[in-house]
């Protein structure tokens, strides 16, 4: 029984809002219509006309502008082009030792000492560290 009323209470807010948006555009239209009114109201139709021309020429050119520009950008942004995904080495595959060190894995060791409780509250991190733990003993094979 609350959640409905909570829900309908809640479409209320949604509605006023909407309402209190939609009255403040429609006043702000008027108060416009107003204002260009009483500027314009002595104009004669020639002068109604050059306006208008005006007008459109403006709006019209910076639309053009605003859907031209984007394509004669001539500095890419470098994060827009797709770079090349590296492949790592296979640790059997490296030429330098192991892909894990034994400082490395002391810390490790150190970290899981450190924090007892490690499983219970970050399960994906221990996970981590214990696969870190596995690849090391299984390169030292």
């Amino acid at each position: 029984m609350k959640t409905m009323n909570r829900q309908i209470n809640k479409e209320a807010l949604t509605d006023k809002a909407a309402n209190g948006i939609a009255k403040g555009i429609l006043k702000t239209q008027s108060g416009f219509e107003k204002y260009m009114g009483s500027l314009s109201k002595n104009w004669k139709g020639k002068q109604q006309w050059i306006f208008l021309y005006l007008v459109c020429l403006v709006f019209g050119g910076l639309s053009i502008v605003a859907i031209v520009n984007p394509f004669r950008a001539k500095d890419t942004n470098s994060s827009l082009i797709p770079k090349p995904i590296a492949v790592p080495k296979s640790i059997h595959r490296q030429r330098n030792g192991f892909a894990i060190t034994e400082s490395e894995f002391q810390q490790v060791q150190e970290y899981k000492a450190k924090h007892p409780t490690l499983q219970k509250e970050r399960p994906g991190l221990f996970d981590s560290l214990s696969l870190i733990e596995e690849v090391y003993y299984s390169q030292k094979k």
